[in-house]
């Protein structure tokens, strides 16, 4: 056992944490020091291995820069930022010393990648535009709202505590490690739970926060949940527990039997790789849950090198009246392909309308106030009916698969086209050499690089299977 790992067993006691014997932290001694949490002997499902004291945790609510976030009105990541900023800035005087000391001065998730190393690792990827545009809003927020808490000279705070470079790695930390607690709380850093590593739909143990017995007589235990970096999403981990017990800790509870001497794994949720790299620096090469995104201004440039500028923004305005729009974020709006080289329902109705005769377009137009009131399924079926040459089958109209009425020869080259459109952004380098760097690759020494490099791979595969999509549904109609 690590020195560290001595000193944050001795203040998880001094602050009356319960961890079962059953449970080994782990220093791997790898570069940039993880740790990891074993089973000592054999787990069984509903095993109870660690009860946290809420007020052990550091929020905004529990640091001793409470006064100094409220009053400045931060609050969310932002706030719990500036109080990790804070108890690091004390030291042994923090009544959280035992447990910063054992985290890493910062994660290494792109937020704190050079821009040199964005643009050579996730030039082509989900990644590339969002990690530069969030560099420089975390910058702004600095400048923003904790430079002037220093200048302000009101706190008495050292000014090299509170630099940029420190709110860079606070974020970090709050991005990768911090839970939503309950509504008392908020959300914040969670001492031991945020030890567990995760593993997607193969977890041991879920983490969880135990409701008062007098509030309800329902099985009553909170979900405890994973903040995202940006602080709009969270992943949600649940638990069966009775509750009848008091509201002033968290259980952490194995769901599923875990043998002596594995790696104890959590669940940070359903992710794909783009967004493990993006919050806690990470990739799993066989990730079911991974996507990628085709920009509506791609379908955009696509569509008027093949028509015109106009021909298009009519299309796009068309198919915007019929109340469909991509997926959104800050950034941009983009349309999802899945794991199976699926494409979103959205896409494939714009490129349908994309190919519509103009004699069609101009029926559709007559209607399109109509179709916007049904549901999507009947909106379909009468949008193809009232615009295709070719008599539907009653089978197609009551499979379930409307995609399938979509799919024409025209839109199957469409989707076959956008996903080499998309592919060229990576650049030159084919997915076998991606695949043979990755190889020669360590995952640890050079984990920027590896993780990268996979994330790469795997959004090329799944742009691979959308051309497998297009060209078996083209040959399908050629039958």
């Amino acid at each position: 056992m690590t020195r560290r790992i001595r000193a944050f067993k001795r203040w998880m006691k001094s602050h009356d944490f319960d961890c079962s014997d059953a449970l080994e932290i782990v220093d791997d001694g790898c570069v940039g020091g993880g740790i990891s949490v074993r089973a000592v002997c054999d787990l069984k499902e509903g095993d109870l291995v660690a009860t946290i004291p809420k007020s052990a945790c550091l929020t905004i609510q529990t640091s001793g820069a409470r006064e100094m976030i409220e009053s400045a009105g931060l609050a969310g990541s932002l706030g719990l930022a500036v109080a990790v900023m804070y108890e690091r800035s004390l030291g042994p005087a923090s009544p959280w010393h035992g447990y910063l000391q054992l985290l890493p001065d910062r994660e290494c998730v792109p937020l704190v990648w050079s821009l040199r190393e964005v643009d050579a690792f996730l030039s082509g990827t989900e990644l590339h535009k969002t990690v530069k545009e969030d560099k420089s809003s975390v910058y702004e927020d600095w400048r923003e709202f904790i430079e002037p808490l220093v200048l302000s000279g009101t706190w008495n705070i050292d000014p090299e505590r509170f630099g940029v470079e420190q709110y860079f790695s606070a974020k970090t930390l709050v991005s990768s490690r911090s839970f939503q607690i309950d509504s008392c709380y908020g959300f914040g850093m969670v001492p031991l739970a945020d030890l567990f590593n995760h593993k997607t739909g193969a977890e041991h143990v879920h983490f969880t926060s135990v409701t008062s017995s007098s509030s309800s007589d329902d099985d009553g235990d909170s979900d405890i949940s994973y903040e995202s970096h940006d602080g709009e999403s969270s992943i949600a981990n649940s638990n069966t527990r009775s509750s009848g017990k008091d509201d002033t800790n968290l259980e952490m509870i194995i769901v599923k039997y875990a043998e002596a001497g594995c790696e104890v794994f959590n669940t940070y949720g359903i992710i794909g790789n783009a967004a493990l790299l993006y919050r806690y620096g990470f990739t799993e090469p066989d990730n079911q849950f991974d996507i990628v995104n085709i920009d509506l201004a791609l379908v955009v440039r696509w569509c008027s090198s093949a028509f015109s500028g106009r021909y298009c923004r009519a299309r796009v305005s068309c198919w915007r009246k019929l109340n469909y729009l991509g997926s959104a974020n800050q950034h941009c709006e983009y349309f999802e392909i899945s794991c199976d080289g699926e494409p979103e329902l959205e896409l494939l109705v714009l490129l349908y309308i994309i190919f519509l005769q103009e004699e069609d377009y101009e029926k559709l137009g007559y209607m399109s106030d109509a179709l916007a009131n049904l549901d999507e399924s009947t909106a379909i079926v009468k949008l193809v009916k009232a615009t295709s040459n070719k008599r539907m089958k009653m089978d197609q109209e009551t499979s379930g698969d409307i995609k399938e009425l979509l799919v024409s020869d025209n839109v199957c080259f469409a989707l076959s086209s956008l996903a080499d459109l998309r592919e060229s952004l990576y650049g030159s380098s084919s997915v076998e050499e991606d695949t043979k760097k990755i190889e020669r690759c360590c995952d640890m020494k050079e984990r920027k690089a590896y993780h990268s490099l996979v994330l790469r791979k795997c959004e090329r595969l799944i742009l691979g299977r959308l051309r497998d999509y297009a060209s078996k549904r083209s040959s399908k109609k050629k039958l």
